[in-house]
């Protein structure tokens, strides 16, 4: 009987050594699961984000420059002598639909742009004689002469997401001062950048040098270190903003067709 009582005792001291291995079995699984979680948390925590994606410029599109044709009297024979044009614009945008709404394509005419269209057109045309407009070569130089004016017209200077020079950027409460048509900036609006510290009224263009404003400024000048320019209103400036505004034209204007050419 004592022998018996003995394996038996031998018997239980051996399944109670043998009973903790499952545990060090499941706590080296658990070890390792946790291992692979927090490795995959890493490497997703790893992956740089993406940039956000630049625009780009759209087209080419075309549209009437002027709904109706432009009469514009021609340089001697005392000013009786008048040219009528019909003109379409081939262009790239970043907003086609913003253009074609300026160029009056959907019923609503832009009165500033058609003005200064106008007014621009009177000039270049008064220093053409009717010879000149005839002549076929002549014409096209004329065309160019019209694409180089009209440009800054139709894609002049703005800033942020403020898509005319009257309004501003919702953002930063930046807008374009009252000078903007002489810029010599005509980078895309993408290319460069106002820095703006509204709390320290602080304002620089791309690389140029720093300028500090005290708020009452409707047409302050800014330079970049290449020595191009344009002019911005901060009079509406969000003295909470701190960061960066995109500056530049929305577009470029690639070239001028004649439709309707009458001279009378």
């Amino acid at each position: 009987m004592a022998a018996k009582t003995d394996d038996k005792t031998k018997d239980a001291k051996k399944d109670a050594q043998a009973a903790p291995a499952p545990k060090k079995r499941l706590g080296l699984f658990v070890g390792a699961a946790t291992f692979l979680v927090l490795g995959a948390g890493a490497a997703v925590m790893a992956v740089p984000k993406k940039p956000a994606p630049v625009p780009r410029l759209d087209g080419p599109f075309v549209a009437r420059l002027s709904q109706e044709d432009l009469q514009v009297n021609l340089a001697g024979e005392n000013g009786k002598r008048y040219l009528v044009l019909g003109l379409s614009a081939e262009f790239f945008a970043y907003d086609p639909a913003a253009v074609r709404n300026q160029l009056g394509g959907e019923g609503a005419t832009d009165l500033l742009f058609t003005t200064r269209l106008t007014d621009t057109m009177l000039q270049l045309a008064a220093r053409k004689t009717r010879e000149q407009v005839e002549d076929p070569v002549q014409m096209e130089a004329f065309l160019m002469e019209v694409r180089a004016a009209v440009e800054p017209l139709l894609f002049p200077v703005c800033v942020g997401d403020s898509s005319a020079p009257q309004t501003r950027d919702s953002k930063s409460g930046l807008r374009v001062g009252e000078s903007v048509m002489e810029s010599s900036l005509r980078g895309l609006l993408h290319d460069h950048e106002i820095t703006l510290d509204g709390a320290r009224k602080t304002i620089r263009l791309d690389e140029g040098p720093q300028v500090k404003y005290s708020g009452n400024e409707r047409d302050l000048r800014l330079t970049a270190s290449n020595g191009e320019f344009t002019f911005v209103d901060v009079t509406g400036v969000d003295a909470e903003f701190s960061g960066t505004v995109a500056v530049g034209v929305q577009g470029r204007l690639r070239r001028i067709y004649r439709g309707q050419v009458l001279v009378q």
